[in-house]
């Protein structure tokens, strides 16, 4: 009997360190913002208005969550130490805009995110534009699924759709700029 006492012990012991260490890690580490890598898609003229939305664009990049979250934390923390990643902030910038050809020719676009870890695709986040002339406009993400399932990979893949207000008459530069909340 006391044969199974001691490596029962031990191994309750391990598990409440373990689970123990998780918790300090919780409590030390408050997480941290990181602006992801510019997105830059061109759409192309859309000369009419489509009555539902349309794919404006895709863009693939490279991604490694383990090195951005020691660059971020010099080096204590790393991806095995994160419980989540959300979207805090997207902006999108027409790079070319003029007074015909801007973001109030969209009601709204909508981001979506998948990767070489997971293939199917989550929406990040829909913004809708106002009908007036306007080149930039920043949106807060309250409601963000967790990605972290997305980021265990090495590739992810970004897809625009959008509906259209108005037809646009050349292509449009436009740039997303994503901060993401890494706790």
């Amino acid at each position: 009997m006391k044969k199974l006492i001691i490596p029962f012990a031990v191994l309750l012991t391990l598990v409440t360190l373990m689970s123990s260490c998780k918790k300090v890690v919780t409590a030390v580490f408050p997480g941290v913002d990181v602006q992801v890598p510019q997105v830059v898609i061109t759409v192309p003229p859309l000369i009419m208005v489509p009555p539902n939305e349309v794919s404006l664009g895709t863009y693939s990049t490279s991604f490694n969550l383990d090195s951005i979250v020691r660059a971020n934390t010099a080096g204590v923390f790393n991806a095995n130490d994160i419980s989540s990643v959300r979207v805090k902030t997207i902006t999108v910038a027409v790079q070319n805009s003029d007074n015909l050809n801007n973001l109030s020719n969209f009601e709204y676009a909508r981001l979506t995110i998948s990767s070489s870890s997971n293939s199917s695709e989550a929406n990040i986040a829909t913004i809708n534009f106002p009908d007036v002339a306007s080149s930039t406009q920043t949106a807060t993400t309250d409601n963000s699924p967790d990605l972290r399932a997305y980021l265990n990979g090495n590739q992810l893949s970004y897809n625009v759709y959008g509906k259209l207000r108005k037809p646009t008459t050349k292509s449009l530069n436009v740039a997303v700029n994503i901060t993401m909340r890494i706790e």
